[in-house]
């Protein structure tokens, strides 16, 4: 629980060098561009990038924005790979770096690849996430921490299928 949504802490609880989001670097969260279509399943990838990196972390839930179900668990999420897994605390899945996915994919870059699965219904969902752009010399200091949240609206109508000619 270190994404930073909903009142968590981030992973500056722990690496707390630099202030949240002030060193040079960029977290991003792709394939959430725009609204889910409820039931469909989807590829997001987390993206890291700070000249100097030598190792990356991050942590990522996805719940609900608003209403009822504020803060609750939107949907499923599923790592695709051996880099990230999902654990489940108090209902609430979160995705995560394991050992083998601290490397980076290329000189100052870390990726993770996740598969989310949009909840059937409900309204916004919102992810919260948390990284770690490391130095790698196994201290609290010098590792810059970056955080972001995007939300992302249930469609209002599912898409059309063109019929076939």
């Amino acid at each position: 629980g270190h994404t930073g949504g909903f009142g968590e802490p981030t992973c500056y609880a722990c690496h707390y060098d630099a202030e949240p989001n002030t060193g040079p670097g960029s977290l991003a969260l792709h394939g959430l561009e725009a609204g889910y279509e409820p039931g469909a399943t989807r590829r997001i990838t987390i993206e890291l990038a700070s000249p100097g990196m030598r190792r990356g972390g991050f942590e990522l839930a996805a719940r609900f924005a608003t209403g009822p179900a504020a803060g609750q668990q939107a949907g499923t999420l599923r790592a695709l790979d051996e880099r990230a897994a999902i654990t489940d605390s108090a209902g609430v899945q979160y995705a995560h770096h394991v050992e083998a996915g601290i490397d980076l994919v290329a000189p100052d870059t870390a990726r993770w690849v996740l598969e989310w699965t949009a909840p059937e219904e409900g309204g916004d969902v919102v992810f919260h996430i948390a990284a770690n752009a490391a130095n790698d010399d196994l201290s609290p200091f010098g590792d810059l921490i970056f955080t972001d949240s995007v939300r992302v609206p249930a469609a209002t109508t599912r898409p059309a299928h063109p019929r076939p000619r």
